[in-house]
């Protein structure tokens, strides 16, 4: 059976990396949602914990509850207001969101350019109000323009709003802490980059990031054929020499891409035969195992992607072990 290798070194050495850029491990909030970007929830949550981060970020109640004995703060980016912990704190976007809260502990999160969701930036009332953290999200941190300088000074504007507020402010993604020589607020929301990625331009520098994840199909079969036999739906891949032709247990029904054979495909350096199918693909050669993601961005590149959408997709149910 397929499997994901979590290499627990590199993963270390990524929240190394970003602690130091931060000044502290304490300014590092580890972004887990959508199963930890493919890496498996549970499993980077309690090597997280291991490794001494104390906050979280992730999407529902539902991923909360999954890691709420793990973190001191866990930070739920889109709640549905229908459980709560002492642990939990709140995203608010909205002023209609605001309506919904008693006395949970909750981040005012402002629209300061991205345009997609937030609160106006302004004073708002927060008399009965347990807000804990004010915030924003930038919209081209990881992008070669001035787009990033522009937005900061939005952000900074509302600081000054909530100077004397007794709340966290915090703004910054992988690519913001990556890029700033200093970064000011009291954390950051760090995702891909924990995970050995990001998606910035050549030019911001070369970062010392390793990725943390291994996808490794399995051989469900291997045939000798002969010179022009065609293989998989439609017989698309034509081998142009007698070949050994092995089939391994993954394909895009495990949250792989679907490629319809009709152009060269090469992942890890093995050349893909024919269409990749739901529950398969094949390659010349007989390896008992292949590895299909090493490099994420090499896969996006393939694709037309990026690293977050060939590691997010993955199916949760594909088993994991740390190495």
């Amino acid at each position: 059976m397929s499997y994901i290798k979590i290499n627990r070194a590199n993963f270390y050495h990524n929240l190394d990396f970003l602690s130091k850029k931060l000044g502290s491990k304490d300014k590092l909030a580890v972004v887990l949602k959508d199963n930890a970007y493919g890496h498996g929830l549970k499993l980077i949550a309690q090597l997280s914990c291991e490794y001494g981060i104390k906050r979280a970020i992730v999407k529902t109640e539902d991923e909360a509850l999954e890691i709420e004995d793990l973190f001191e703060d866990i930070i739920i980016l889109n709640p549905d207001f229908s459980i709560y912990k002492d642990n939990f704190s709140l995203v608010i976007n909205s002023l209609t969101q605001l309506k919904k809260i008693t006395n949970q502990k909750i981040h005012l999160k402002f629209d300061t350019g991205m345009h997609r969701n937030g609160l106006v930036p302004k004073k708002i009332d927060t008399t009965n109000l347990n807000v804990v953290g004010v915030m924003t999200h930038f919209r081209s941190a990881d992008e070669l323009s001035c787009e990033q300088f522009w937005q900061q000074q939005q952000w900074k504007k509302l600081k000054d709003i909530y100077k004397d507020s007794d709340v966290l402010f915090h703004s910054g993604n992988s690519a913001t802490v990556l890029r700033s020589k200093i970064y000011e607020d009291d954390f950051a929301r760090c995702g891909i980059g924990i995970y050995g990625y990001h998606e910035m331009h050549d030019s911001f520098g070369e970062f010392n990031l390793k990725p943390v994840l291994s996808l490794i199909a399995k051989k469900i079969s291997s045939r000798d054929l002969k010179k022009g036999d065609r293989i998989g739906y439609g017989g698309i891949g034509t081998l142009s020499h007698d070949s050994t032709v092995s089939t391994y247990d993954i394909g895009y029904g495990d949250g792989f891409f679907r490629h319809d054979g009709k152009s060269e495909l090469m992942l890890n350096e093995k050349k893909v035969i024919g269409r990749i199918s739901m529950d398969s693909i094949s390659f010349l050669g007989d390896d008992e195992e292949i590895s299909l993601i090493g490099d994420a961005k090499k896969i996006a590149r393939e694709f037309n992607t990026i690293s977050y959408d060939v590691l997010v997709k993955l199916n949760s149910s594909i088993p994991k072990e740390v190495v």
